[in-house]
This record gives C-alpha cells, structure tokens and sequence, in this order.
C-alpha cells in the first residue's frame, strides 16, 4: 500500500506541475524566470526539501520492511530528488543561473513533457504494479 500511495504522489505531483506549465507555460515560466533572477534563495522554496526527504525517508523504512517489486525503483527516484533538492539549496547561486538558461529556452516544453510522460509512469505503476 505504501509504494502505491508514494508513486501516486510522485505521479500526481509530476503531472500536475508539467500540465500547469505546458498550458499556462508564459505565465508560469515568468515566475519561475523571477525566482532564479533572485540571487538568494527565495524562502518559499526551502519548503519543498524537507517534505521530499521526508517522503525518502518513508520510502526507505517501507523498502527494508515491506519489500515490493518494483519499490527500488520509487525510492531510488525519490533518493535523487531528495539529494538534488539539498543540492539546489546549498549552491544556490549556480543553480539559479543553469535554470534561468533552461526557463528562458523556447524548447522548454520538452522538459514539461518528459516530467508529464515520467508523471504518468508513476500513476501507472501505482495502479497497475501495487494494487
């Protein structure tokens, strides 16, 4: 039940953030182009980093307690998001300027669309792997 409700959320999460940015991508991007301008970290985005190591960290316990398969395969991908997420926090500065390059490429989308095809992956997992 665990992997189930740990790959709906990466699914849903991934879906919902790729569908907002491929239909309103202008507006979403113009926020996304001001947060990276910033040359400190906005404090809005010190939330996402504990609630994903959080998610790891419940990936982890299930793992070694409650093996499924395919169940390396969400925590491995929550371990890399989890590390990436401490990653962009405590280097910031070049962060920021790598993303303000990839938020103000025209071919964006491609990115919104690989999250999107990743996204539905999960929901797919979920649904079909661990009911």
């Amino acid at each position: 039940m665990w992997f189930r409700v740990l790959s709906l959320v990466i699914g849903v999460a991934l879906v919902a953030k790729a569908t907002v940015a491929l239909v309103a991508s202008r507006r979403f991007y113009a926020v996304r182009e001001r947060q990276y301008a910033n040359e400190s970290l906005p404090p809005k985005l010190l939330v996402a980093p504990p609630v994903v190591i959080a998610l790891t960290l419940a990936a982890w316990y299930v793992t070694l307690t409650d093996y499924r398969p395919w169940g390396w395969f969400v925590t491995g991908f929550l371990t890399i998001i989890a590390c990436l997420s401490v990653d962009h926090v405590f280097r910031w500065s070049s962060h920021r300027r790598r993303m303000l390059k990839v938020v103000r490429s025209p071919r964006v989308w491609w990115l919104d669309c690989l999250l999107l095809v990743i996204g539905v992956g999960f929901v797919v997992l979920a649904l079909t792997v661990y009911s």
